[in-house]
């Protein structure tokens, strides 16, 4: 099973947030806008983390209910079985909440939504029982024939269950939140996934030992296990264990002289008390075995301890772990043995990392960031990453991403994505093939998403003169992202995306007339493009507003003024950058580069 969707409510810098999930999410946004909280508000429902007052959010003042729904998809034939009762078609829906009475936590729930009769007889609650041991109500319900004595909750339970199973063509559902989830209070954590959160902590000394609270303990220890599982020498050493330790205790002709006479020596001791002393002693989990003995070394010249080692390698050593695991076969399940049973708990695994970009260098994020989509396409497994970096974003997978943000500094956490497919019709796969070819020319694209602004241009040259004049002029550039679309025919592409994802965005692009008259030596492949390229105006045109548009008449090259013969000996971006060097003050620019960079940058 893997999440589909969340919605949080009330939850720290949360009022109110649904967010679409796939199998792989990329939160992107500025710092303390709430990526985080969204990965903390999954493991308050995943977890074992309890809620806290400083957890309520204080944009909803009035509302003291902090909630999260997590709806789950893609569930096995077991995990279906489990949760049959909260099944809506092939989802469940589970929610965690909490309440506050002024300075403290006054209760905290797990809850499932499920399909509920309309008939109050029918209701799986308390009150349906208690209502049914009154005669005149019992008489008036159908199941008067289907119990026999007085109506207890267990009685009523299948009662009901049969009745529903024969007439439930002829009945009315609602849609109604159970609590507790599947009857019992502690029972959630136990059956829902694994889930597992990479703190983007900058010490991971305490992260790196192998301990039972650590992070990499934790993974360690059940990757050890489940593969132990696999080892019969394994399984037989912990039946000889068991046999070792059975012959400590009472009722073994083998047991050990100096415990009967320990034994003996406190049953004299405590005569006057009238009772028997018995020592027992019960055999050790071997998993603890591990926990206790194991230590992990790495040798990169000097072998030591992983902590000893530097942040980069023990944040790499965490993320290895995660993907030998994940390609390790698992134990076969009595579910792959043909045998479902009622209440087994879920197998799926959640990882959810903060920054998995720390410590890393960018050749080692571009190998993570391929390591871990692979890891979030294995059945089972789900990635849910917040990151600052540009080699995890993705734009072929663009519903992956979703920007986290406030639209002032102390409002409330919203989200940005886009769900629809931007390429469709009938040329629809050419464009999104063009699109994607477009990563080759332009591979660090994904920098729009962090940017205060984005500007789309055809080409290599205005994207390496923009920043430029922006230095020169003594604009503020930095946070303004530069976008070479590699061609005028992809700034549609592009337009689309910035409005999507609600970009603050401009595109500058050449107005490229077509000469009247035209040239005679021109041929018809030559006339034909450039009609096109001049179409293409028309397109941009009607995809966005004026206000959005800039247009270089009759083109960039025109504007920087630089020769035919300079470009051709040092390439369009060089040629550029030597003619405006040559330029010392400022002041004798084209006016137009003033006006471009004053555009691209934002300056009003």
């Amino acid at each position: 099973m893997r999440i589909s969707k969340v919605h949080i409510h009330n939850f720290r810098s949360i009022a109110d947030l649904t967010l679409d999930v796939l199998p792989h999410l990329v939160l992107l946004g500025p710092n303390n806008h709430g990526k985080s909280n969204v990965l903390k508000a999954i493991e308050f429902v995943l977890g074992q983390s309890k809620a806290d007052v400083s957890d309520f959010s204080s944009h909803l003042l009035t509302d003291n209910d902090l909630w999260v729904d997590i709806t789950f998809t893609d569930l096995t034939d077991q995990e279906k079985t489990t949760f049959t009762k909260y099944l809506a078609g092939d989802s469940i829906c589970i929610r965690r909440g909490a309440k506050r009475d002024n300075d403290k936590i006054e209760d905290t729930y797990y809850g499932g939504y499920c399909m509920s009769p309309t008939e109050w007889w029918l209701k799986s609650d308390k009150d349906t029982v208690k209502r049914l041991t009154s005669k005149t109500e019992y008489e008036a319900t159908p199941l008067k024939d289907m119990l026999s004595g007085k109506p207890t909750q267990d009685a009523v339970k299948t009662a009901q269950d049969s009745y529903i199973a024969t007439n439930r063509g002829k009945l009315t559902f609602e849609r109604v939140l159970e609590v507790p989830l599947m009857g019992a209070k502690s029972v959630a954590v136990g059956i829902l996934p694994e889930f597992f959160l990479i703190p983007a902590v900058r010490d991971l000394s305490q992260e790196s030992q192998i301990k039972s609270t650590s992070l990499l303990g934790k993974l360690l220890n059940k990757a050890i296990t489940e593969m132990a599982e696999r080892d019969e020498r394994y399984k037989s050493l912990r039946t000889q264990l068991s046999e070792l330790v059975a012959t400590f205790n009472k009722g073994n002709t083998a047991r050990p002289l100096q415990l009967v006479a320990l034994e003996a020596a406190l049953d004299t001791e405590l005569t006057g008390w009238g009772v028997k002393v018995d020592i027992e002693i019960n055999p050790p989990q071997i998993e603890k075995l591990f926990e206790l003995g194991t230590d992990l070394h790495i040798d990169d010249g000097v072998r030591t301890l992983a902590e000893q080692k530097g942040h980069g390698l023990q944040r790499a050593m965490l993320f290895a772990l995660i993907k030998a695991w994940s390609k390790s076969l698992q134990a076969p399940t009595v579910v792959e043995a043909g045998i479902i049973g009622a209440r087994v708990a879920s197998t799926s695994v959640i990882f959810a990392i903060e920054e998995p970009e720390l410590f890393l260098h960018p050749h080692a994020q571009r190998q993570m960031a391929d390591d871990l989509r692979k890891i979030s396409e294995t059945s089972g497994h789900q990635v849910l990453l917040c990151s600052h970096s540009a080699h995890f974003v993705d734009m072929e997978h663009y519903k992956e991403i979703s920007i986290i943000s406030k639209s002032t500094a102390k409002g409330s956490s919203d989200k940005r994505q886009c769900l629809q497919d931007l390429f469709v019709g009938e040329d629809g796969t050419s464009i999104k093939q063009r699109f994607n070819m477009a990563h080759w020319i332009n591979p660090d694209r994904g920098e729009m998403f962090f940017a205060r602004r984005v500007i789309f241009v055809e080409g290599a040259t205005e994207a390496v003169v923009l920043p430029y004049l922006g230095r020169r002029l003594g604009l503020t550039w930095r946070d303004v992202s530069i976008i070479d679309t590699g061609s005028k025919f992809n700034l549609s592409l592009y337009i689309k995306i910035a409005k999507a994802f609600g970009f603050d965005y401009g595109v500058i692009h050449d107005e490229d007339p077509v000469p009247d008259p035209i040239p005679g030596d021109w041929n018809d492949d030559k006339k034909n493009s450039a009609r096109k390229a001049f179409g293409v105006n028309a397109q941009i045109s009607a995809l966005c507003s004026a206000d959005h548009i800039l247009m270089l008449r009759p083109d960039f090259e025109g504007t920087v003024s630089f020769s035919r013969s300079m470009a051709e000996k040092k390439g369009k971006p060089m040629a550029a950058i030597c003619q405006l060097e040559a330029i010392t003050d400022v002041a004798e620019f084209n006016p137009i580069l003033k006006t471009m960079a004053e555009f691209a940058f934002g300056v009003a």
